[in-house]
């Protein structure tokens, strides 16, 4: 026999409140955003690349930007050489079998930011969680063809708890009526 829960709909009010009054239209930055070179790629590339203010993998330490590591030095579709100023391919970039998401975490980091100093007072885990939440509402407005795509999340170290708090969110409100439904398959920690 299933057993029904009980939803504390007070809960669900206040941050669909906050989710609605946050997320922003997204209409004719798509393209804006497109990166057509980075300083020192190589040429033919065979997949596209943004970048801007939409702004998933979270990187091992509480301050360590997500994509001067990540993307640079693990997982992305290039490496810095030597020289510090072109780029060379990565042959085991994963964006070879998969879209991937490069995302600044908790604001502060890397190249997030917020307009608002006191929010860098206030930041915490419930902070993060909501607005990575919101983050991916603008990103899958700005995007929509990625809308019913499978999604993953995946973080390591002790951002993995922000992996998991996210993907809470994300099921929270996959529950809720008129809500934009992300398509969570998985987390990786």
């Amino acid at each position: 026999m299933k057993r029904e829960r009980k939803i504390d709909t007070n809960f669900y009010d206040e941050l669909q409140v906050v989710v609605e009054t946050r997320v922003l239209s997204q209409e004719g930055l798509k393209e804006n955003d497109r990166i057509e070179k980075l300083p020192g790629q190589p040429h033919n590339l065979d997949f596209a690349q943004y970048g801007g203010y939409v702004t998933v993998d979270e990187k091992a330490s509480l301050g360590c930007s997500s994509l001067a590591y990540g993307a640079m030095q693990e997982l992305g579709p290039f490496r810095v050489a030597s020289d510090g100023k072109t780029l060379h391919h990565n042959p085991y970039a994963w964006n070879k079998v998969a879209n991937v998401l490069f995302l600044e975490s908790p604001v502060g980091v890397g190249f997030s930011y917020t307009n608002t100093t006191s929010n860098l007072k206030k930041s915490g885990d419930k902070m993060t969680a909501d607005d990575n939440y919101v983050f991916l509402l603008n990103c899958l407005k700005r995007f929509p063809e990625y809308k019913d795509k499978d999604f993953y999340i995946s973080g390591e170290s002790c951002v993995g708890h922000y992996v998991l708090q996210l993907a809470h969110n994300i099921v929270r409100h996959n529950k809720l009526e008129n809500n934009t439904t992300i398509n969570l398959k998985g987390i990786i920690v």
